[in-house]
């Protein structure tokens, strides 16, 4: 945090300077959560991959035991049980973090330039990094093991997680800027999350439905971004369905009311 102080102007800060600043107290906030949750023994911050990593693993063996329907095999099941339990996971972890965020790094808000925004910025890069390697490093070890082809089509791919990350972190902003005004908040979201599993696109795709009931998965928002990330990666095998304006007009709202909820309880919560 001394690093964010040192360069921080007097008098009317430029929009480039306040950038930059932010952008160190951000870095800032990311290296002293890595210390915090993992600290310099073992392997240290590459837990930030592994741990993710190893649920997912253990997910794609435990799921390869059961057989896997033929009417599915456009797919592999490795590819699909990849491409959905990791975004999964970062929804999971995002909010997990976020419950607690305010409360926990309330000491750091004593710095002049830490706003609470950084505070979720910080656990936002920190997850998204950790995530989006372990499903790279999946990627290229089932690539290499004979399981799974490379991506078809990389931007749609990325596109995909980009609406992943984006979805997640406005979500857990929301609930994490609520968390400190009611013990519900935490309450409610483990089973919620929980529940969500089955609806979310994780562990299925739309075309596998009943053309009947295909148009209400697609008001769920989370089944739009899964649908692209394997469209992206199987190419037209995937025989995706989404659509990208939806799901971007649901982020932008979602982050929206965010930091609108984010200016309520910055007003309302005093700094321990």
């Amino acid at each position: 945090m001394s690093a964010a102080d040192a360069i921080a102007p007097g008098g009317g800060t430029p929009f480039w300077s306040a950038l930059v600043r932010q952008l160190v107290v951000i870095g800032a906030l990311t290296m002293r959560e890595i210390h915090i949750r993992y600290g310099r023994r073992n392997i240290g911050f590459l837990w930030i991959m592994a741990e993710p990593f190893l649920f997912t693993f253990g997910v794609i063996v435990l799921r390869s035991l059961l057989p896997f329907r033929a009417e599915y095999s456009s797919v592999t099941l490795v590819g699909f049980l990849l491409t959905g339990y990791t975004p999964f996971l970062l929804f999971r972890h995002m909010v997990g973090q976020s419950i607690h965020c305010i409360v926990h790094n309330g000491g750091v808000l004593y710095h002049r330039n830490v706003k609470f925004i950084d505070l979720f910025m910080a656990n936002y890069l920190l997850e998204s990094a950790g995530i989006v390697m372990a499903f790279s490093f999946g990627c290229a070890l089932f690539y290499f093991a004979g399981f799974l082809n490379p991506p078809r089509d990389l931007f749609l791919l990325y596109a995909g997680w980009f609406y992943a990350i984006w979805f997640s972190a406005a979500i857990a902003m929301l609930f994490g800027a609520m968390s400190p005004l009611s013990t519900l908040v935490e309450r409610l979201y483990n089973p919620a999350s929980y529940l969500s599993l089955p609806i979310s696109g994780a562990f299925f795709m739309v075309n596998w439905l009943p053309p009947e009931y295909r148009g209400y998965a697609l008001y769920i928002p989370t089944v739009h971004y899964f649908e692209m990330i394997r469209a992206g990666y199987f190419g037209s095998a995937a025989k995706a369905h989404y659509e990208t304006s939806y799901i971007l007009a649901t982020c932008v709202v979602l982050t929206f009311f965010a930091l609108i909820m984010l200016r309520y309880v910055r007003r309302r919560v005093a700094i321990q």
